[in-house]
């Protein structure tokens, strides 16, 4: 039976002089944290170089983590050699955000193989695009809030404001400041429900594509708390300008 786990890599904490705490989203067993011991080490065969940020890995468990304990893995091989996001500073500014916002969100998820092949995909279109992905990161927030259960619904119509209290559009300011008025809610609406592509060609200025990331980021914080202390979206506005 083939026990090959298929992973993405959302943190590695140096351990030691030679060693790595590593944190895993795996499509068959959801967040797995493992110890890699001697990761350092020159003739490692599990080298630091593999669990940077975001890198797809193929691997099997040498021993299966505990509560309170962490696992081994061996036999780690990358899944994918990026060939453009290390490369390219827009692109390695948009992986550092997506690598924040995942580490942040998910902390205790089950196994969820459609979150786990959106994300993949999502990292292997960022990395084959030559151009066009300005707006990745509008998409990418939105499509997770999907599979964290608390997409916007998608209701606008003309004039609408946005709630992002209640997840929806509504005729009415809402009295409190958490919303979108009317034409970044018309530009929301447009993000909604379609594809990768047909997102990233929206035409938005730089100004809209950054009042849109802001007020994405303050959704996410109403509706996952553990998003209160994030900051590389503020670095991402700089490089996307």
């Amino acid at each position: 039976m083939d026990n090959t786990i298929q992973g993405i890599v959302l943190q590695s904490i140096r351990y030691g002089d030679t060693s790595l705490i590593v944190k895993v989203y795996t499509r068959s067993l959801g967040l797995r944290s493992y110890m890699v011991k001697g990761a350092f080490n020159r003739n490692s065969k599990s080298r630091a170089a593999l669990f940077q940020n975001l890198h797809l890995i193929n691997y099997v468990e040498a021993g299966k983590p505990n509560k309170g304990s962490l696992g081994y893995l061996k036999d780690v091989q990358l899944t994918t050699i990026y060939q453009s996001i290390p490369f390219v500073m827009n692109k390695s500014a948009i992986l550092m955000y997506v690598s924040e916002l995942l580490s942040k969100t998910l902390t205790e998820q089950e196994q969820n193989e459609p979150l786990y092949d959106f994300i993949a995909k999502s990292l292997l279109w960022l990395d084959l695009v030559e151009q066009d992905y300005a707006n990745f990161p509008l998409f990418f927030t939105l499509e997770l809030t999907r599979h964290l259960g608390f997409y916007p619904k998608a209701n606008h119509e003309n004039g609408y404001c946005f709630d992002m209290m209640e997840g929806s559009f509504v005729h009415d300011m809402p009295v409190h400041p958490y919303c979108f008025e009317a034409e970044k809610a018309w530009l929301l609406s447009q993000l909604l429900n379609v594809s990768i592509d047909e997102a990233c060609r929206l035409p938005l200025r730089v100004s809209q594509r950054q009042e849109l990331l802001d007020g994405l980021i303050m959704f996410m914080r109403l509706h996952a708390p553990v998003m209160n202390d994030f900051h590389s979206h503020e670095v991402l506005k700089t490089v996307l300008e």
